[in-house]
């Protein structure tokens, strides 16, 4: 994560980045603080980067072509999911952000600058939502069977997922859960290909096995106990398929 902190005033920019680095710091975050601050180098920088990024701007940058609200919406053409930040003295403007759609999510008061006691919670905060956010983003999506069957339309969590086996004679297939069964008009191997994002052990013809739902198995009997209570009976022949996973596995 690139850290810009835009401030057309030299010693607002200096104490600014002592204070929001001292809070990135102790806060824990993981970040570059870039060296530019103009709009026109801060565009730049920002397509050279992946984001999501952080973004401090004062709205007014009496030095500059471009200010603060119109530097964050050229921003969002490149950083859809940055976090702004608008550090100002003019309140009167937030209106203004909002309309221009660059989705601030913060405001800091500029009328607390150089009172550290003041101004430092309005910075913590702000970067305590932000680091919440962030955790949400960094968070892989859970695998899930999403499919449709007729008026039912399924999206069950993988790791939920006990088996599925397929209905003899019938384009149906079976899917057990650790709760419930489903019976839906689909082939097993269209099933199959979404089980890929689990320990799905998909060699079976008739079967799809989640291996973290195996208690125990009889490998002699054929037999594999499943979590809910389940007893699937295979062939010693077919059965040899799971040995043999098993013990490439190991």
């Amino acid at each position: 994560m690139q850290v810009f902190i835009s401030d057309d005033l030299e010693n607002h920019r200096l104490w600014l980045i002592d204070v929001i680095t001292a809070q990135l710091d102790a806060l824990g975050f993981n970040y570059q603080l870039a060296s530019v601050w103009r709009p026109e180098a801060v565009l730049k920088a920002v397509q050279a980067t992946t984001g999501p990024n952080l973004y401090f701007l004062d709205i007014v940058l009496k030095e500059e072509a471009t200010n603060g609200i119109e530097l964050a919406a050229k921003i969002r053409d490149y950083d859809p999911d940055g976090f702004i930040v608008y550090v100002t003295a003019r309140d009167d403007l937030m209106p203004n952000t909002v309309s221009a759609m660059t989705t601030p999510t913060g405001f800091i008061s500029k009328l607390e600058m150089f009172d550290k006691a003041k101004f430092v919670p309005q910075v913590r905060d702000v970067l305590t939502v932000i680091k919440k956010r962030l955790a949400t983003l960094n968070q892989a999506p859970e695998p899930t069977l999403n499919l449709k069957s007729g008026a039912l339309l399924l999206k069950l969590r993988l790791k939920d997922i006990v088996y599925c086996e397929k209905v003899h004679g019938l384009r149906t297939a079976r899917i057990v859960t650790t709760n419930q069964a489903y019976v839906v008009h689909k082939n097993l191997s269209t099933i199959k290909a979404q089980l890929t994002g689990g320990r799905f052990f998909n060699d079976f013809q008739s079967y799809a096995l989640n291996l973290d739902q195996i208690v125990t198995i009889d490998f002699n009997k054929g037999i594999v106990t499943m979590s809910n209570g389940d007893h699937l009976i295979f062939s010693r022949g077919t059965i040899k398929k799971l040995r043999a996973y098993y013990q490439t596995s190991e």
